[in-house]
């Protein structure tokens, strides 16, 4: 960070999440965030939201995706089988990087590797192809 009004942001958002993580400690305490002091509840969702809004904004972690149905299968599928990704990779005849990136949900799967996750996993086709 190079200006003085970035490490400004770092320093409150350190703050902030130190501050969550005594509300976080109280809730656990007393059993539950919902029996918590009403202000002390709001003023931790108004942490919250600016830890989220600072790690979109500033830090750029993406939000967690759900996982679809087809990953849930290939996962479930290499589960059962006692796979791993870079076994994984080596069925399909696809890297390591590009089984990890499916599986992450940051690359879509081309017609020649449904065929393959078809004929080799035996996940149902038409599925595949719903969320090639």
């Amino acid at each position: 960070m190079s200006s003085t009004k970035e490490k400004n942001k770092a320093g409150d958002y350190k703050h902030i999440m130190e501050r969550i993580e005594v509300i976080t400690q109280k809730a656990t305490e007393v059993g539950s965030f919902k029996e918590l002091d009403r202000d002390l509840l709001d003023e931790y969702l108004t942490l919250a939201t600016s830890a989220a809004n600072y790690e979109d904004n500033v830090l750029h972690i993406l939000p967690l995706r759900e996982p679809t149905r087809l990953v849930v299968l290939i996962e479930d599928a290499m589960h059962k089988r006692r796979m791993k990704q870079r076994d994984l990779a080596r069925e399909l005849e696809v890297s390591e990087a590009r089984i990890s990136d499916i599986l992450r949900g940051k690359s879509n799967i081309g017609l020649s590797l449904a065929k393959k996750i078809h004929k080799k996993l035996g996940i149902d086709g038409n599925l595949i192809l719903e969320n090639a």
